[in-house]
């Protein structure tokens, strides 16, 4: 194989995973919606999601996700996602594509607040880090 037909392959590869990215954000949008609709009548209701996407091929990657749902509202609910892609070994960066995103739809005490926050990065990566979170103090 030529070093052309390599990028070829490569940038190929790169469209392929850019497609189903793409694909992946335009069906969380449509089903979304959908979920938040069902708090409509509540007058508390949080909907929040959170996830991360990686496509690599050479990686130093780390994620931790968790919540808390509880009946006592002294406690609350929470959610978290942290998302760490760093070097695969010194002065060799991790390859490929990596998201990460939080949105959520919140209704308490007759106020809506909505967030979406989306963060992508494609390439050589030497660092990558996203930290995300949501906390309710009301059940």
């Amino acid at each position: 194989m030529t070093s052309r037909e390599g990028k070829t392959i490569m940038s190929v590869r790169k469209y392929f995973g850019l497609f189903g990215l793409a694909c992946l954000i335009l069906a969380s949008a449509i089903v979304f919606p959908a979920v938040a609709s069902d708090c409509l009548s509540s007058s508390f209701c949080n909907t929040v999601e959170t996830g991360s996407t990686m496509i690599l091929s050479v990686a130093n990657l780390n994620t931790q996700m968790g919540g808390r749902i509880t009946g006592n509202s002294g406690a609350g609910t929470g959610i978290y996602n942290n998302v760490v892609v760093s070097e695969y070994a010194p002065g060799m960066p991790s390859q490929g594509t990596v998201t990460a995103f939080i949105r959520g739809r919140t209704m308490q005490g007759g106020q809506v607040v909505e967030f979406n926050d989306f963060t992508s990065i494609f390439g050589k990566i030497s660092t990558f880090s996203k930290s995300m979170s949501y906390g309710s103090y009301f059940s």
